[in-house]
């Protein structure tokens, strides 16, 4: 059974946010049996500057709850460079760091940067999930066989030793790959490779707006697209965050 866990969620403290609230989100979570939700807002610069008003607001609707929901302190960090871009004593008071690559730069070996960057996210020792490994603003993320060769247009074609050795890294350090409903990520046969080399996987909604919580059934789809039974993966233990 896919657990009912979602540690990517966002809320008012996003700009990205539609509908979404910190408890807006715990509410719905426990209406749709989650029982582990991670609130999950945008770090973009090295001192968030809503950090202390998330805080705040998170543990008002953690008293709300208490008892109905598990509700954990995280970030959606952007890895820039191959680094997190938010300061490790900001991350240290995080019970979730969900690392993403959003943007590639111009002019760079894409496939090269998305490695540095994966690979510098997981050997941080602050990620615990990776967020939508195969999405990239404006970009379509492929896997092949031997090298990347030349990029065309916007498509990022992604070795499939690059890819291996991001999960193996991965699964040595305790870094979860989730399964992410708001961009229909990761790609099935990165999925695949997942489970094949026994990363841990993660049920996560990315929530921008509030539709997008507790959707198990796309899980299960995902799960199918890639050839792999749910009974097969190893999910992340919630008991071990926090």
């Amino acid at each position: 059974m896919i657990p009912r866990i979602d540690l990517h969620v966002h809320s008012q403290f996003s700009p990205c946010a539609e509908n979404v609230s910190v408890r807006g989100d715990a509410a719905l979570a426990v209406e749709k049996g989650i029982e582990v939700m991670a609130i999950t807002d945008h770090g973009t610069e090295p001192q968030p500057r809503w950090l202390d008003r998330y805080f705040a607001e998170l543990e008002r609707v953690r008293r709300e709850f208490e008892g109905r929901l598990t509700l954990l302190a995280g970030m959606e960090v952007d890895v820039v460079e191959g680094r997190l871009v938010v300061e490790s004593g900001v991350l240290r008071r995080l019970d979730v760091v969900v690392a993403s690559v959003h943007e590639i730069p111009q002019g760079v070996d894409a496939a090269g940067y998305w490695r540095r960057c994966v690979l510098g996210a997981v050997r941080s020792g602050f990620a615990r999930v990776l967020g939508h490994p195969t999405w990239i603003y404006g970009y379509r993320v492929e896997l092949v066989e031997g090298e990347a060769g030349a990029p065309e247009g916007r498509v990022v074609r992604l070795p499939v030793e690059h890819v291996l050795e991001v999960l193996d890294e991965a699964r040595e350090a305790g870094v979860a790959v989730e399964l992410n409903y708001h961009h229909r990520d990761p790609n099935p046969l990165f999925v695949k490779l997942a489970v094949e080399r026994g990363v841990e996987l993660v049920p996560d909604s990315d929530a921008h707006n509030l539709s997008e919580i507790g959707n198990w059934s796309w899980y299960e789809q995902a799960l199918r697209a890639a050839g792999v039974r749910p009974e097969a993966v190893r999910w992340l233990d919630p008991g071990k965050l926090g």
